[in-house]
């Protein structure tokens, strides 16, 4: 059934390219340059409507598809039972990857929604790689071999470099640099620890390398080179210079993926690979790891209150959030790590929202992402004030919101796994409540005095914005509906081994 799915999702993919690439007024041309291509397309505005409309019909279909697959899937105690083969590709589903792949395949269809009044030098370009990236992400998920993880993870960087170097704002290509050598780093030190699980147990999938532990001295190098891969890619300190910068110069479909799901593969990656292959030595390292977490938290905390680029302070209290995400993991506790699988979850429903309302809303109306411009947009804008407050307060963990329990749990895993650092932990949430709000504060409140508009938020702009709060609260009033599915799975595949 997943192999139907994916040969259904690539049929799609050649339909749409064959429909708009019929039409014949779109030409190559060398009025616009092109980086790396060397080429450039005349826009023409049929086309480009064909190419945004097939581009969301294709993200719609697929989420439909995934549903009904989703909707079909048996439970056991181990795993959920869908294991097939594409391409000789081994993949296959279960609870931890299954929620990662419907928020990918939820933010797919807001990706396109949220650049909709965008006109771009290139478009067709602009939309493949639009629909690329979501494909090998997708791939991420699937695919059950730590090989094929790895090429699939190395694969994406490749077009999500060309969307920020092409698409980028004017630093861009120091951005797309940064990302490319800060993200390669981390991956080098991955394949070594890839190769040598390999050599150790004859095996790199994701089902069977749980049945096997290492020797106190191989965890340990292998973990010391996996946690230089987390701290690159979570990010966490000092190896999180790189993300602020990305998410500034990327265009606003960079930052959706980057915050959405990008950063989520450092949480499905410790608890597929580092848990269960290197328990021991991950409880040796846990005040370690606390410690790394905590200066993270505190001191991110406080270079985000002084930023003033808006897409910049989204972007640190990523940074923020994360931290608190990988506190959970290493907490060695049931509530721990479904906390932080929780909030990686509700970080990739809030934090597109933020950028969304931020890089996208405000920036396509004034221009600038200075925070000093901006005062008293509820007087001209209260339709998108208001959905800001809410995403404010989601994002700071209010109760009713999804991050609230995944907060929560985190924390409460932390504390008990060590009562002083956990006490201090605590502080990340009077921290984030004390930038988010000031900064809501300083855009909806006051007297306005440099801006002026007369164009509150859009019907399809309310949509993407509304779909992502709705499925916020949901879950953060009933996350049993995702618990439920977690406790087994955790509890045989993951707890047992560290505990």
């Amino acid at each position: 059934m997943l192999s139907t799915f994916l040969n259904s999702i690539l049929i799609l993919w050649l339909i749409g390219l064959f429909i708009v690439g019929i039409n014949k007024k779109y030409i190559i041309s060398g009025k616009e340059y092109v980086p790396i291509f060397n080429i450039s397309l005349i826009q023409n505005n049929n086309l480009y409507n064909k190419l945004k409309v097939w581009s969301l019909y294709i993200s719609i279909i697929t989420l439909i598809l995934f549903i009904y697959i989703y909707s079909n899937i048996s439970y056991n105690n181990i795993y959920i039972s869908e294991i097939d083969k594409i391409l000789d590709i081994p993949i296959g589903i279960d609870s931890i990857s299954l929620y990662f792949i419907l928020l990918l395949l939820i933010l797919y269809p807001i990706l396109i929604l949220s650049s909709w009044y965008n006109n771009f030098n290139t478009p067709y370009l602009y939309y493949i790689l639009v629909l690329i990236i979501p494909i090998l992400l997708l791939l991420n998920f699937l695919c059950i071999d730590l090989y094929y993880f790895y090429i699939f993870f190395e694969a994406t960087l490749i077009p999500l470099y060309i969307l920020i170097t092409i698409y980028g704002s004017n630093n861009r290509k120091q951005a797309a640099y940064y990302i490319l050598m800060y993200t390669l780093l981390g991956s080098l030190c991955m394949l070594i620890s890839l190769c040598w699980t390999n050599a150790i147990i004859d095996d790199s999938t994701f089902f069977l390398i749980y049945k096997y532990i290492p020797s106190l001295d191989i965890q340990f190098i292998l973990w010391i080179l996996l946690f230089i891969a987390i701290m690159v890619k979570s990010p966490i300190l000092p190896l999180h210079t790189w993300l602020p910068l990305v998410h500034s110069e990327s265009p606003l479909a960079g930052s959706i993926l980057l915050a959405g799901i990008v950063l989520k593969l450092t949480v499905y990656l410790i608890i597929r690979w580092i848990l269960p292959f290197l328990p021991e030595i991950s409880l040796l390292f846990t005040p370690f790891v606390f410690t790394i977490c905590l200066l993270t938290i505190i001191l991110i905390s406080f270079i985000t209150m002084i930023q003033n680029d808006l897409k910049v302070i989204v972007a640190y209290s990523s940074v923020s959030h994360m931290s608190v995400c990988i506190l959970g993991i290493f907490s060695n506790s049931l509530a721990g790590i479904e906390g932080s699988y929780l909030l990686g979850l509700a970080h990739g429903l809030v934090s597109p929202a933020l950028f969304i309302a931020v890089g996208g809303i405000l920036y396509d109306r004034f221009h600038t992402r200075i925070i000093y411009y901006y005062n008293g947009l509820l007087s001209i804008m209260p339709y998108f004030s208001f959905y800001l407050i809410i995403i404010s307060f989601a994002n700071i963990g209010t109760p009713l919101s999804l991050n609230f329990i995944g907060e929560f749990l985190s924390l409460f895993g932390a504390f008990n796994n060590n009562f002083i650092l956990g006490i201090i932990c605590i502080s990340s949430i009077f921290l984030s409540a004390t930038y988010q709000m000031k900064i809501t504060n300083k855009i909806t409140g006051g007297i306005n005095s440099y801006i002026f508009t007369n164009n509150d938020i859009t019907k399809v702009e309310s949509i993407s914005l509304n779909v992502l709060i709705i499925i916020t609260l949901i879950l953060g009033i009933f996350p049993s509906y995702i618990t439920q599915h977690l406790d087994l799975l955790f509890n045989s595949y993951v707890i047992y081994h560290i505990g």
